[in-house]
């Protein structure tokens, strides 16, 4: 069995970033419609595009056999600053996924590391994510605790 190769990406991974992110989306929301999922497409191609130019996302996948096995990525964010996080930098990890068959072997885990290390080397020393029930005790097990602050949303059309 050939050797799962780990690579930051770049502007030349875009269309990667975007098909692995639309696949995440939808294994957990479910199939959409296809004008909802272009349009999704060509949002996130604008935002993997800018973001990763302006080094305000980084993004590790590893691959094997020339296939996208894993993927995670960490939005740097700007925020006001508070007593724990006196500059407001914080490094949100986002879209860690696994394919099913590559799931259990680490990888997951090495991408996490990966992303936290580009973070403290960035200065970031805060992080945070959403997880799904799957991921809950990767992030657990590397020191992620559940905040209860309660968050409301509102989404206006």
């Amino acid at each position: 069995m050939s050797q799962i190769i780990f690579r930051k990406a770049g502007t030349n991974d875009i269309q990667i970033l975007v098909e692995a992110r639309v696949d995440f989306l939808g294994e957990y929301w479910g199939a959409q419609d296809s004008d909802i999922a272009n349009k999704l497409m060509a949002e996130l191609h604008l935002f993997f595009e800018t973001e990763i130019q302006a080094n305000t996302y980084v993004c590790w996948i590893a691959m094997h056999e020339n296939n996208l096995v894993a993927i995670g990525g960490m939005k740097i964010i700007q925020k006001p600053g508070s007593f724990r996080v006196p500059d407001g930098r914080c490094g949100y990890i986002m879209n860690m996924y696994t394919a099913p068959e590559f799931r259990r072997r680490g990888l997951a885990k090495t991408i996490l590391e990966k992303l936290m290390e580009e973070g403290n080397a960035a200065g970031i020393h805060f992080f945070e994510l959403h997880a799904t029930a799957d991921g809950e005790p990767l992030y657990i097990q590397n020191g992620f605790e559940l905040h209860k602050e309660p968050t409301y949303r509102k989404f206006v059309w």
